[in-house]
C-alpha cells in the first residue's frame, strides 16, 4: 500500500529518471510496459485495487485504530494534511 498518492515504485522512478536524462519519453513507456502488464494480470486474477493510506485517512476510511504513540500519530496527521514527511 502506498503511503501517499504521490509515491512511485523504484521502477517508475528509474524510468522517469532515465527518460529525463536521455530526453526520450519512449524509454519511460518501454520500461513501464511490463509493470503495467503485471498489474493488469494480477487484477484479472483476483488482486484488489488498494488505495493509499493518505486517501483512506482523508476520507475517513482507514480501517485500523489510530496509533497511541505520539510520533506515529503526528506522522498520520501529516499524511492527512498532505505535508511532506
Amino acid at each position: 500500500m502506498q503511503p501517499t498518492n504521490r509515491c512511485l515504485s523504484t521502477l517508475e522512478c528509474a524510468a522517469v529518471a532515465l527518460s529525463i536524462l536521455e530526453k526520450n519519453n519512449h524509454i519511460q513507456e518501454t520500461l513501464l510496459r511490463p509493470l503495467q502488464a503485471l498489474c493488469s494480470f494480477q487484477l484479472q486474477h483476483g488482486a484488489q485495487i488498494r488505495l493509499s493510506k493518505e486517501y483512506l485517512l482523508k476520507n475517513g476510511l482507514y480501517p485500523k485504530p489510530m496509533p497511541r504513540n505520539k510520533r506515529k500519530l503526528r506522522k498520520m496527521e501529516l499524511l492527512m494534511n498532505s505535508v511532506k514527511i
